[in-house]
């Protein structure tokens, strides 16, 4: 697909600013000695093809193509999202100046933010499947932060490896064996980026989020836990259009989707491979439970908060489904994009089960369908 015209409502970003400024703020590693590193990269590496087949043998979905896994430190991991997000905008439309071009100061900003909100991620990153730096995909583990993890929660290095490499090996099953999928997540992006309105890319909404994040985490702290979510607490939220947020929705959809599938099969693959996998369930569910007080703002603000969310409700969607029609009807859903539950349908699984499994219903409006 030829990029389309210069879209004025993509973000201007100095790409080298925001790659200097991630590097800068990301936290160095726990320490090791190089043969141990060396001995953690061969151990990832040894997992992720034991994981594909694992994931594969359990879901019935065959990867129909080869992708590339990397373990990478935090401003690797860093550098390589730049590329992807850089990647992403040129192909929506924005520009792509030579790098002798003058730099804006808004550009420049934009980059001061993009490697700040980088750095704090690289740091809390366990693995990823990286979906726009390549035509195919890599899959991606962020060694310090697993052995960090591993070493902070007391878990078994050789159980907690596999899991963590099963769940990521479920997102690179999910966008290569599933032909559509890959495409249909880039329309939806497409969906977005299109219905931008200028009024909402505004500083004061900004200004808004961040300070409806710092009271949230204020109050998240002075009551012991998460209090009840406030609207626009988040950068999306307050930035956006009424028709971006129909996007949204359908990428929260997907996305809700697509992590509870990840955590359900985790934990499929774990009673039958991976042994302490209770243990590892537990401890891991702690530490996503308990942030700092720094972590809570930066989750609200970035939209964190959701995807801690996204695991409990996808889960559920995924279990349920699963138990009243076992995996290969759970299966249907990776027919074709009008199978992909909605938001509410992802809350009540039988409305799903109802449409899809019993054909009652009418397939809901997709943002991304009948994109060329």
């Amino acid at each position: 697909m030829a990029p389309p015209a210069g879209n004025p409502m993509l973000p201007s970003v100095d790409w080298q600013t925001a790659a200097s400024c991630s590097r800068a703020f990301s936290r160095g590693g726990p320490r090791m000695s190089p043969e141990g590193a060396l001995d953690v990269v061969a151990d990832l590496h040894r997992h992720a093809r034991t994981a594909i087949d694992l994931v594969t043998d359990y879901t019935g979905l065959v990867p129909a193509t080869a992708v590339s896994v990397d373990v990478v430190d935090r401003i690797r991991w860093s550098r390589i999202n730049i590329a992807g997000f850089r990647r992403l905008l040129i192909e929506l439309g924005a520009e792509d100046p030579a790098p002798t071009a003058p730099v804006s100061a808004t550009a420049k900003l934009t980059g001061v933010q993009t490697g700040a909100v980088l750095a704090f991620l690289s740091s809390r990153v366990l693995g990823q499947f990286e979906t726009f730096s390549t035509d195919t995909g890599r899959l991606l583990f962020v060694a310090p932060n697993i052995v960090e993890v591993e070493r902070r929660l007391r878990l078994p290095s050789r159980e907690f490896r596999l899991w963590i490499a099963v769940h990521e090996a479920a997102h690179l099953t999910q966008f290569t064996a599933v032909p559509w999928m890959r495409e249909h997540f880039h329309h939806l992006i497409h969906a977005f980026f299109d219905a931008a309105e200028p009024d909402r890319s505004s500083a004061s909404g900004l200004a808004r989020a961040v300070r409806r994040a710092l009271a949230t985490a204020r109050e998240e702290e002075q009551n012991g836990g998460p209090g009840e979510e406030i609207p626009g607490t988040d950068v999306m939220t307050a930035v956006t259009s009424p028709e971006q947020r129909e996007a949204i929705s359908q990428i929260q959809a997907l996305m809700t989707l697509l992590e509870g599938h990840a955590e359900s099969v985790m934990d499929g693959v774990g009673r039958t491979a991976i042994n302490h996998v209770a243990l590892l369930r537990r401890r891991f569910d702690r530490r996503r439970a308990n942030p700092t007080t720094l972590q809570r703002f930066l989750r609200q603000l970035l939209g964190l908060d959701a995807k801690m969310r996204q695991y409990a409700a996808g889960r559920r969607f995924v279990d349920q489904v699963v138990a009243e029609h076992g995996v290969t009807g759970f299966n249907r859903v990776w027919e074709r994009p009008e199978h992909l539950p909605t938001e509410a349908e992802i809350d009540y699984p039988e409305q799903w089960i109802a449409r899809v499994l019993r054909g009652q219903g009418l397939a809901p409006q997709r943002l991304g369908a009948g994109r060329g």
